[in-house]
């Protein structure tokens, strides 16, 4: 009888080691974690839009940030006029060409009045040269303007994007520690007063380490952008002021100290 008695297994939990996590389950856990902070982002947003919720307001780093905006707008109608501008140029000088061809063609064959159509046809001529380097300097004018706001700002304000993106996460989980803190202390509410410490100090962290990318960043680009400007607006000038007297070796002399070929 004893001969038929059969042993069970041990019972009990099995450990099974594996070097390599399951992609499914990383992929998961990511997901959950993106899904989470959108959820904390959506909501400390619609409750600051509502006027229900907090949030951390830097003063004087938020009005920097609109005057680059500010400024950013006025630059992009510059260069919008400055690129109107170029395109009105480009065909007063082709038609300048055209006028200046007619009248050498009628000096020659107009006895009586070859020396007033011939007249013409240099001062033509002389002002559509003159406009063909005009238009050299304003093209560059405006591709060194073009680079400064669609590059260079551009990518100061992803910055500041990413900023404030990172300032709605510290503060939506800054309202969640808050609110723990504030709510009844037992035995399940301290490991989740815990995580929300934890995660707090992490977005804290980021938000400020964005914020200090974007206090450089403005500073450096307030510098380049000051020396671009001085530049550009010192060949605008310089290059117009030659155009409207006809001084050709002025304008050729304005292409050359600003490098320009």
């Amino acid at each position: 009888m004893d001969d038929c008695l059969m042993t069970p297994p041990k019972c009990g939990l099995i450990t099974i080691e594996n070097e390599m996590r399951n992609p499914v389950i990383e992929k998961f856990e990511q997901l959950r974690k993106w899904s989470l902070n959108k959820y904390k982002y959506t909501r400390q947003l619609m409750s600051e839009k509502l006027g229900h919720g907090s949030r951390t307001v830097d003063l004087e780093l938020d009005y920097q940030i609109a005057i680059l905006k500010d400024n950013k707008k006025k630059y992009e109608n510059i260069l919008g006029l400055a690129q109107m501008f170029s395109y009105h140029l480009f065909y007063m000088v082709h038609t300048q060409k055209q006028l200046g061809h007619a009248f050498a063609e009628l000096s020659l064959t107009s006895l009586d009045l070859h020396k007033e159509f011939d007249k013409n046809a240099d001062t033509q001529r002389m002002m559509a040269k003159n406009g063909e380097t005009l238009c050299v300097a304003i093209n560059s004018f405006i591709e060194k303007v073009n680079t400064l706001v669609n590059k260079t700002i551009k990518d100061t304000l992803l910055t500041v994007k990413q900023y404030k993106n990172a300032r709605i996460e510290y503060d939506a989980y800054r309202t969640d520690l808050q609110e723990l803190n504030h709510g009844l202390v037992g035995q399940y509410s301290l490991p989740k007063t815990e995580q929300a410490k934890l995660l707090f100090q992490t977005h804290k962290e980021k938000y400020e380490q964005m914020r200090n990318d974007v206090v450089m960043k403005l500073k450096f680009l307030e510098e380049h952008k000051v020396n671009v400007l001085r530049n550009q607006l010192g060949l605008f000038h310089d290059a117009i002021s030659a155009y409207s007297i006809g001084n050709h070796s002025q304008l050729e002399e304005t292409l050359a100290r600003f490098h320009i070929k």
